[in-house]
């Protein structure tokens, strides 16, 4: 590859852009804590001198009457190992020194991400290191408190021991190297001692907080003092072969199902009398029907359309969730002969099959908006669909709220922009209703009666952190419930906490404001909350589009926004999505809601960007272009009362057409 002046010259200006970047963060990170008053640790030297690391620097604002000392652990408090030798001066000047190879109880380094924190001295503070973290115990961080916690069945805090506290570290704002994981860099230790065994320590800055730590990746040499070594690695060859025999047989039995499934599919619908009147509801991540497939079903139901329609339904808690034989085949059944089958999330059985010509394959989608990347949109990344997947393209008809959700779903599902009906979200017409709005926020008052006659009431509403619902996480730490609750009592104000249900660990609330903060944990339907919110408080959830229909304010409290970034990313860049004021730290949230600073004159072109319709009736336009087949732009609707039901009357550009044709009804 040839690189021209030109190139070079930009690769130059980029990597000078970077460490700008770097070290204006820096400088605001340290700036704070200045600020603050805090003790903090600040790095002006890092040099490897063979396998020893040294690091040199100043502490500030040390408290006299206290002992420090300084170790590196990472996030989850799994791993930790200290320094050899730790010393500091007088004025704080420090230097530590500590041996990459034996470090880790004369082993080298584990891999991990490894923060440089300084630490009040307590006692027993070197039993962390060989510290079990579980469901039940856990040692936690939040804000600058360290605390032993334990836990009982539910995810509620059994007790709680006050441990430590703790402060970061940064790189001096004038060090002017750039954090990259490159051999050449100076800060880094990058050595390969063979093609499957290496050791790599390097230092980095955390993308969010300009943090420093040390980002270790260790691979031993796996045969080295093995004696026997040719026995050992026949036996090892014979243990991979049962094991591969062992999956490949697992594979085996999965993929002779799917091709029962596809024979006896072919076999369905090689038989199947279709006159274009069975429509099948199904869905693999819930048990019964909800979402948008119930507001469809109970509006056609509403409006008389079981007379025209037969209507079956499948569903099942989710896709792990195993059928039997019979329901299996009765699924099978119900896609082969189904003239629409309707569903409303990923299910991956359902790519697998082939579809007569005729048959529409209706996806309603769950979440509104063009927010989160996900399908196609994430390739590059470890969870992205194959090149050639079959995912998603088997719809024909994909209902969307906007122009840039038609535009956004088109190239995560990699499917023609032309199958997707700008109908609006089934279950948006509820913000729609002041019927529902008014009992609901009654039903809300009774669930939470403190509630009532407050100025304000805040919903604090995060995503969860991790890959899905077996790693689930939420950092804690990140907010402070004796700060807010102090607010809340200036105020007279309230708090709702609710986590996203892969969540498992509960909030636990000061005593003296169980008065004022509740968690919601318990209570399914975040939407219901929002009619007695006041303001919303969240970071990547896709509640915010259900509450800017509500037209009320919203903060976005994303402390993690640029690594959140980097393993999930977004349709289009995140300040240019959310319509509201972003903050990246605990006290900026708090000073913004002090000052009802929520940049609210976002909130309309966010809505205009987002719903082509407000007008209550998306489930109407989705029956009638996605079931009836009536044009967009070429329908009017009128409706009488007919014996409890509405007898529907299109009138169409051909002339009037009365569908009133009565079929059996089964479920």
């Amino acid at each position: 590859m040839e690189f021209t002046n030109e190139t070079i010259d930009e690769k130059l200006l980029e990597k000078q852009q970077k460490i700008q970047a770097q070290m204006q963060a820096r400088h605001e990170a340290i700036q704070k804590m200045h600020k603050l008053g805090q003790p903090f640790a600040e790095i002006t030297e890092i040099t490897f001198k063979r396998i020893i690391l040294h690091i040199h620097g100043k502490l500030h604002h040390l408290d006299p009457s206290k002992q420090y000392g300084i170790r590196f652990v990472t996030p989850e408090r799994d791993r930790m190992f200290y320094p050899d030798h730790f010393n500091v001066t007088a004025d704080g000047t420090f230097s530590l020194s500590l041996n990459i190879m034996c470090s880790n109880d004369e082993q080298p380094l584990q891999n991990g991400r490894y923060s440089l924190v300084l630490f009040e001295i307590y006692s027993g503070h070197r039993d962390e290191i060989g510290a079990v973290q579980t469901h039940q115990n856990a040692i936690s961080r939040y804000g600058t408190n360290l605390y032993r916690e334990e836990f009982d069945n539910t995810g509620h805090v059994k007790q709680r021991q006050f441990l430590t506290h703790e402060y970061p570290a940064y790189l001096h704002e004038a060090l002017c190297h750039l954090c990259d994981n490159t051999a050449e860099n100076p800060w880094n230790f990058k050595v390969n001692k063979t093609k499957v065994s290496w050791l790599r320590v390097v230092s980095q800055e955390d993308m969010d907080n300009a943090q420093y730590y040390l980002d270790v990746n260790y691979k031993p040499y796996a045969n080295y003092g093995v004696l026997f070594l040719h026995h050992r690695q026949r036996w090892e060859t014979c243990k991979k072969f049962f094991i591969t025999a062992k999956q490949n047989l697992a594979k085996d039995v999965s993929d002779l199902k799917l091709f029962v499934m596809k024979a006896l599919n072919r076999l369905f619908r090689k038989f199947a009398k279709r006159k274009g009147n069975i429509i099948l509801f199904c869905s693999a991540s819930r048990a019964e029907i909800g979402g948008n497939e119930k507001f469809i079903y109970d509006r056609m139901i509403e409006r008389g359309l079981d007379q025209k329609f037969q209507f079956r339904f499948d569903f099942k808690a989710s896709i792990t969730t195993n059928r039997s034989i019979w329901q299996m085949i009765r699924f099978d059944y119900y896609l082969a002969t189904s003239d629409v089958i309707v569903l409303d999330d990923y299910y991956p059985i359902i790519y697998d099959m082939d579809y007569d010509p005729s048959v529409k394959v209706v996806q309603v989608w769950h979440a509104c908006g063009a927010f989160k990347t996900v399908g196609f949109e994430r390739i590059g990344k470890k969870d992205a669909p194959h090149f050639n997947s079959k995912t998603h393209k088997c719809y024909t008809h994909v209902i969307v709220s906007s122009e840039i959700s038609a535009r956004h779903n088109a190239e995560a599902f990699c499917i023609s922009e032309r199958k997707f009906y700008i109908t609006g979200i089934p279950r948006t017409d509820l913000f729609f209703d002041k019927t529902y709005q008014k009992e609901t926020t009654e039903k809300m008052y009774e669930a939470f009666p403190a509630c009532r006659g407050k100025n304000k009431v805040y919903l604090y509403a995060p995503t969860f952190r991790g890959a899905n619902a077996n790693d689930a996480t939420f950092p804690f730490g990140m907010i402070d419930l004796e700060k807010w609750g102090k607010l809340l009592e200036e105020e007279n104000s309230v708090l709702i906490i609710k986590m996203h249900p892969f969540v498992t660990r509960r909030v636990d609330i000061p005593k003296q404001y169980q008065n004022r903060i509740f968690d919601a944990a318990n209570y399914r339907e975040v939407n219901d909350i929002l009619f007695i919110a006041d303001v919303l408080i969240t970071d990547y959830s896709s509640v915010i589009y259900e509450m800017s229909l509500l037209n009320k304010p919203m903060i976005f409290y994303a402390f993690d926004q640029h690594s959140y970034e980097d393993s999930r990313d977004f349709y289009e860049p995140y300040e240019d999505t959310v319509p509201g004021k972003i903050v990246h730290d605990f006290d900026d949230l708090l000073e913004s809601l002090r000052n009802d600073d929520y940049e609210f004159e976002k909130m309309d072109e966010f809505v205009k960007k987002n719903f082509s319709h407000t007008d209550g009736k998306s489930t109407d336009r989705v029956i009638d272009q996605v079931f009836l087949d009536i044009p967009a732009d070429d329908t009017h609707r009128e409706e009488v009362d007919m014996t409890g039901r509405e007898k529907l009357t299109i009138q169409q550009n051909k002339g009037d057409e009365n569908i009133s044709q009565k079929m059996i009804c089964s479920i």
